[in-house]
């Protein structure tokens, strides 16, 4: 079934894809799930949104997404209670928004997302009765199926062939939701069922889309006047984040030119954006030079203030961020595109293809993105051992 694995469980339909879904443009690891839910495409359309709601939610989520992005390089102790507090507000905001079937519809679409994880968390334990000792043994199952996942994802990382790794995992999900069904009663099962509400495919989700950050004018632009995201409205944006002495950043070298080749009478600008982290890279005309060497055309920031990394949020040198036409942020590889074998340029160019060919007009915007494996991220800040 064109590698997904359709389980029937407890009269739930549950997708079982392969490893390391997409995860597009997400903006950090460890937020609440909740929030990348509610950028979802699949998710506005299951809650049936007229066109006024499906502007107010837009125009909510780009304000949020705004000051959303800037937390993605913080410390987790500021950024994670941070992010809580924009779900809180956005969830509030979006009350005077929805109707309460629209708003029970999130929460069952968010537990169907955490599949049995939700099943330890307090709110829906209690629901459903959930002793400790069965607490205990779900948690159990739980930990044994992440410990066994991530193994899988260090044998991809390390070169072995993804199908069979894929056919494993499916294996090891259906394993997951067959040992925890004999955990639970009939009874509970029933409650797990009503809780999550209609059937939904998962294998939609993945396709998160969310409002780009600004191009903050932070210093000296190269090849090009002072940008942003208004000028460049109908283009596809290729904006990375790179630092000359950082020999992973270097190794993309070849892509962005080969880019640059590429699209040289399309629709698509490609932006440089030079944050240094040594005092070196801050020297502007060695900035200048290193750009002239490598054959670099397109605009370059001289971001010295690290004023568009923060605002951005970025953390690796490299990053590479695919924005759309109509300025929404669609996909993100963080770290060297070609690493231990990734295909990353060619993922990235395909995704570019694909955006050319979206509309660039602002009215019906769809918040739609296209699925595609996501990167490892498993590395240091410069994206790999330099």
């Amino acid at each position: 079934m064109n590698g997904r694995t359709v389980l029937w469980i407890f009269g739930v339909t549950v997708l079982a894809v392969g490893l390391a879904p997409s995860r597009a443009a997400d903006p950090f690891q460890g937020a609440d799930p909740l929030w990348n839910l509610l950028h979802e495409p699949a998710v506005h359309r299951d809650l049936e949104l007229t066109a006024t709601q499906q502007r107010k939610v837009d125009d909510l989520l780009d304000e949020m997404d705004v000051r959303f992005f800037p937390l993605r390089n913080q410390p987790p102790a500021m950024s994670l209670p941070a992010a809580d507090a924009l779900v809180a507000e956005t969830m509030q905001r979006l009350e005077g928004m929805l109707s309460p079937a629209q708003l029970r519809r999130i929460g069952e679409l968010g537990l169907r997302q955490r599949g049995p994880t939700a099943l330890v968390q307090p709110t829906l334990a209690e629901r459903l009765r959930i002793t400790p000792r069965q607490r205990e043994r779900l948690e159990a199952v739980l930990t044994e199926t992440l410990t066994a996942t991530r193994d899988l994802e260090k044998r991809l990382a390390a070169g072995e062939p993804r199908e069979p790794l894929d056919e494993a995992y499916r294996e090891l999900k259906q394993d997951e939701f067959r040992r925890v069904g004999e955990i639970l009663s009939p009874a509970q099962r029933t409650a797990w069922r009503k809780a999550l509400g209609a059937d939904f495919d998962l294998a939609a989700l993945g396709r998160p889309v969310f409002k780009a950050p600004p191009l903050v004018d932070s210093g000296t632009w190269l090849n090009s006047e002072p940008l942003t995201l208004e000028k460049l409205a109908g283009k596809v944006v290729v904006v990375h984040f790179y630092a000359f002495s950082c020999s992973n950043c270097i190794r993309n070298y070849p892509t962005y030119v080969a880019w640059q080749e590429r699209f040289r009478d399309r629709d698509v600008v490609i932006v440089g954006v030079h944050t240094p982290e040594t005092a070196t890279e801050e020297d502007v005309e060695r900035v200048r030079q290193k750009a002239e060497e490598a054959g670099f055309r397109f605009p370059v920031l001289v971001d010295r203030t690290k004023a568009m990394w923060d605002a951005w949020g970025n953390s690796m040198w490299p990053s590479v961020y695919l924005i759309d036409k109509r300025g929404s942020l669609r996909h993100f590889w963080p770290g060297e595109l070609k690493w231990q074998g990734a295909t990353g340029d060619a993922w990235m160019q395909d995704r570019i293809e694909e955006l050319l060919t979206e509309p660039a007009a602002d009215d019906d915007r769809p918040r739609s993105a296209p699925t595609a494996p996501g990167p490892d991220r498993s590395r240091d800040r410069r994206g790999g051992p330099s």
